[in-house]
């Protein structure tokens, strides 16, 4: 449950702040390629989130950046595809989905880059 919750954890905050600067060859167009690399930053944001000062401001300063990027029209709302890969499901994604999430975990990453503790 609590691994779930951070695959969810980190989908929105990957779908809130994907930056455009992502290039579709970064990783196929697969609920595994994407998995794979949610994971991977599921991982790399748990550590930053833990090596805070105030884990739960941090946390609350990700998510607070990442639905800013939906907020803002930079990324579109794919909850139902959101929901299928935080379950764990086989599915086809959408290019749009998969563009979204590159573009969310570039910002994710460029954030945590730009904000060190």
């Amino acid at each position: 449950m609590h691994h779930t919750r951070n695959i969810a954890f980190a989908g929105l905050l990957v779908m809130a702040t994907m930056s455009a600067q992502a290039t579709a060859a970064e990783f196929e167009c697969t609920s595994g390629s994407l998995m794979k690399h949610v994971s991977e930053q599921t991982r790399e944001i748990d550590a930053y989130i833990s090596s805070s000062d105030n884990p739960q401001q941090t946390q609350q300063e990700l998510t607070s950046m990442a639905r800013g990027l939906r907020e803002n029209g930079q990324v579109s709302n794919h909850d139902d595809e959101m929901k299928k890969l935080a379950s764990g499901a086989e599915f086809q994604p959408s290019q749009s989905f998969c563009n979204d999430m590159q573009t969310t975990m570039a910002a994710i990453r460029s954030y945590m880059g730009s904000h060190p503790h």
